[in-house]
């Protein structure tokens, strides 16, 4: 009997949380929802429990994506919420210049939106909140990682899943993926 699959992929603006998102629904059949939008936000905003509980009755494999804001004291609660009732916490993080380059690229909200989210994500501290996975989807080459390798090895991240380590000076390694790491301690101080 196969295990059921929850995600919750969130991250920095441009790591490609709605791609990934889109992939996991057509390689794997998982039910893709994009909480971007903003009917399906307010749906979820407005009772988180029963939100969740709806979509896992729909589907057995589920994956939502939200670049939500980690100010936004109702979003972290249904953030929270969906941890609770056992989706996988996955943060998309890693080569920031290269992410603001994709934020430019695509052109859809200005440039001072990635400035803005990226100071909300620092000054809450949310990576320390959800205590998340941390993904780096992008390569030193500044494009997206192996899409496929990265999706195969996302769906098994439901076993033995360990915390993210930190780099010196407290900040996250978004480069290591240490659940596919095991030597790697999470109190040793590491380079990016």
């Amino acid at each position: 009997m196969a295990t059921t699959k929850l995600f919750l992929i969130a991250g920095i603006p441009a790591t490609g949380k709605t791609t990934y998102g889109n992939d996991l629904a057509a390689q794997f059949r998982f039910a893709h929802h994009d909480i971007e939008h903003s009917a399906t936000v307010n749906r979820l905003l407005i009772n988180p429990m029963a939100f969740i509980e709806e979509l896992k009755q729909h589907s057995k494999h589920i994956v939502a994506t939200w670049g939500f804001n980690p100010e936004h004291q109702a979003s972290v609660s249904a953030v929270l919420e969906f941890k609770k009732s056992g989706f996988k916490m996955i943060w998309l993080d890693g080569n920031r210049p290269a992410a603001l380059r994709k934020f430019i690229r695509r052109g859809t909200v200005p440039e001072i939106c990635f400035y803005l989210q990226m100071y909300r994500i620092e000054v809450t501290g949310i990576i320390d909140t959800i205590k998340p996975i941390v993904i780096n989807p992008l390569t030193h080459k500044n494009s997206s990682s192996q899409l496929p390798l990265f999706l195969k090895k996302s769906i098994n991240l439901t076993r033995n899943a360990r915390p993210p380590a930190k780099q010196a000076l407290g900040l996250r390694a978004p480069a290591l993926l240490t659940p596919l790491v095991p030597s790697l301690k999470t109190d040793r101080a590491v380079g990016s």
